[in-house]
């Protein structure tokens, strides 16, 4: 989960996005490809755009990783 991408995150933002991933995967009501998918999105680094946020929280379609 400590996975850095283009730009490297601190390591307390890192902490928090650990902490959160955890919280994200606990609620069974998000499915754990939505919460994965929220999480790459947010550790690129950058601010994401609000389309890429909804489509990061769109369930991934049937056979899809996850």
């Amino acid at each position: 989960m400590n996975e850095q991408h283009n730009n490297p995150l601190s390591p307390t933002v890192t902490k928090v996005l650990d902490e959160y991933l955890d919280t994200l995967l606990a609620d069974e009501s998000l499915g754990d490809a939505v919460a994965k998918q929220l999480d790459a999105l947010l550790r690129t680094g950058k601010v994401p755009k609000i389309e890429d946020i909804d489509t990061a929280l769109s369930p991934l379609p049937k056979g899809g990783d996850g």
